[in-house]
């Protein structure tokens, strides 16, 4: 079963949208004032806009679709040709509908800005010239809203406005004033910020923002002229992005998911649902290597990460490396902003995790031994033993950034850490370390962390392995209702009435399903490529899934997912894009590329 984050992001494309048109009707409202008249004609074109693009949606996907990108395009054409009769609005109207978007496929398929075509085959039928923005205190709210659109394409859009600023230099026409005449902000901050259509690469972003606003104004200083520099960029972007298949690795922003999820105070209390005694003081027979693994393979202790890999594997094979230099990380991290149980048994069972440590360490000899954690207050650990605190970002606890990340080291996806000499173990596994060395007590529990959703709140929890999901649920919230279950609250799936606790599970939710809408409309913010840290082209990847094109979402190297889910809790479409990245690596491990391929 596909796993998904329980929370996700609460913008949507339709937020977005509306706040870009109330931001246009504060452009419109100088034009108004001067020119009442001016309204009506708007809103008939705005009207006009919003059936047919309602129509068309509802002939192509069956359904109605939210049209408010209809609007935009409606009132970026009259603030930019305001004179145009209104016959030639709703010619411009169509035109940008029809030509610019539709018959491309429709929202976040067209590759040109829909407006601005529908503004450039006005202009074959009317004159016009340079929209001219009257400078008026009206404007200041317009041109600070308009600000955090840059947001989007803020490499084309800081550029585009540069080089209309060089332009109006080089022209000795720069001012204030002109600045604000010339729409250099409207220009910048709405216009080519279109995700839809221009790229999102910095180099490429950059040099074409920066032509596209140059060119025209210094050569001709018309609307007609920018609207075609703004096409140009499109253009260009189309072909690269289409044909382009490097990676996006130069595009990941990392981000700390804990801004947006707001978990209530923990106490730290814990339910034991074990309830069992400790048998017996410390009884460890020898501190030899072969005693140590021999315990640690009888009593099954495995990796309490999520990965379940039996740990007398992962320590022969760091053994059994010809790595010049070996280490040991110790995962404190917990980045998954649901779990709370590492940090807590960090600071409830300091000795017991650090005697794992010690017996790790007399398998091998490491030249280095790090705990990493986010948050070193209140530990108590041995003055030798180096505490590296890892930044806020999600997911800096997967193995591949954790050891980048502390080591500064770079591991192939497709390769073993353990097999170059790093051993990563969770804290958690320590703890049963000790237990199966020095107790000679099987791993049989875990500890993991119980959450509410509903009203954000936490619970640490130690059960038996084979517990009932449900049961524990109900054990600390009774008639709680939907049950999930999985790594944590960015990773996690449905549970059944039979589902059980099982070496994978450290996280168990309570609440309703989130709301993954599935729009059909992607405005290519590219948020979810901002935000994958292996730097795939979730996007695509996601749209070929859909498509069923398997074969060249294998080109996209869909493997190399890290089943974060951070590409589903950005996504402003409201898709599920990590379960459609996790059908491509399963088609990818069902088809593996051979020899010749």
């Amino acid at each position: 079963m596909k796993t998904f984050p329980l929370v996700r992001a609460k913008w949507s494309n339709e937020h977005v949208m509306a706040a870009l048109f109330v931001v246009l009707i504060l452009y419109l409202s100088p034009l108004w004032i001067d020119s009442p008249k001016n309204i009506l004609s708007f809103l008939a074109v705005l009207l006009f806009s919003l059936v047919l693009d309602a129509v068309i949606n509802i002939v192509r996907y069956k359904k109605p679709t939210c049209a408010v990108s209809a609007a935009v395009s409606a009132a970026v054409l009259q603030i930019l040709a305001p004179e145009v009769p209104l016959l030639g609005q709703l010619f411009g109207a169509a035109a940008a509908l029809l030509i610019g978007k539709h018959i491309w496929g429709g929202t976040g398929r067209n590759p040109i800005n829909p407006a601005i075509t529908g503004l450039l085959l006005m202009s074959l039928l009317f004159d016009i010239g340079i929209a001219s923005f009257k400078p008026s205190y009206i404007l200041i709210p317009a041109i600070l809203l308009s600000l955090p659109f840059v947001r989007f394409r803020p490499f084309a859009a800081i550029s585009f406005m540069a080089g209309m600023a060089t332009a109006l230099l080089f022209n000795q026409e720069l001012s204030i004033s002109a600045i604000i005449s010339y729409g250099i902000f409207f220009w910048g901050c709405v216009v080519i910020t279109d995700p839809v259509t221009t790229t999102m690469r910095p180099l490429l972003g950059a040099i074409s923002g920066l032509a596209a606003g140059f060119l025209p104004v210094y050569f001709f200083g018309t609307t007609t002229a920018l609207a075609a520099g703004i096409l140009g960029v499109n253009i260009v972007s189309y072909a690269l992005d289409k044909f382009d298949k490097t990676s996006n690795d130069s595009l990941y922003i990392p981000f700390n998911i804990n801004k947006y999820i707001s978990f209530s105070e923990n106490k730290g209390h814990i339910q034991d649902l074990v309830r069992e005694e400790d048998p017996c003081q410390d009884n460890v027979v020898s501190d030899s290597k072969d005693t140590i693994l021999k315990r640690i393979e009888a009593n099954e202790v495995f990796g309490f990460g999520g990965a379940a890999f039996p740990v007398y594997k992962k320590i022969r094979t760091v053994m059994d490396s010809d790595a010049p230099e070996k280490h040991l990380i110790i995962n404190g991290v917990e980045c998954d902003p649901g779990l709370i149980h590492d940090k807590w048994l960090l600071r409830q069972y300091p000795e017991e995790i650090c005697k794992g440590i010690e017996l790790v360490c007399k398998c091998e000899s490491f030249a280095s031994v790090t705990l990493a954690v986010k948050d070193a207050k209140g530990l108590l650990m041995p003055e030798d033993l180096k505490i590296h605190r890892v930044p806020g970002y999600y997911p800096v606890g997967a193995e591949g950034l954790l050891i980048k990340t502390v080591l500064d080291k770079t591991i192939p996806h497709n390769e073993i850490p353990a097999k170059s000499g790093i051993l990563v173990l969770n804290v958690q596994t320590l703890f049963y370390i000790y237990e199966a060395v020095c107790k000679n007590k099987k791993a049989d529990s875990r500890f993991l962390t119980l959450a509410d959703i509903r009203n954000m709140s936490r619970q640490i929890v130690k059960v038996r392995l084979g517990t009932k999901i449900r049961d524990v649920a109900a054990s600390v919230y009774p008639g709680s209702g939907h049950a999930f279950c999985g790594g944590g609250l960015m990773q996690s799936k449905s549970v059944c009435d039979e589902d059980i606790v099982d070496k994978s599970v450290n996280f168990i939710a309570v609440g309703n399903f989130p709301n993954y809408k599935e729009s059909v409309l992607c405005s290519k913010c590219g948020f979810c490529v901002e935000r994958c840290p292996a730097g795939l082209k979730v996007n695509e990847i996601a749209h070929l899934v859909d498509a069923g094109r398997f074969k060249e979402a294998k080109s996209l190297h869909a493997e190399k997912c890290m089943g974060c889910g951070s590409c589903s809790f950005v996504c402003l479409a409201g898709k599920n894009l990590s379960a459609r990245m996790k059908t491509a690596k399963e088609y990818i491990h069902l088809n593996p590329v051979t020899k010749g391929q």
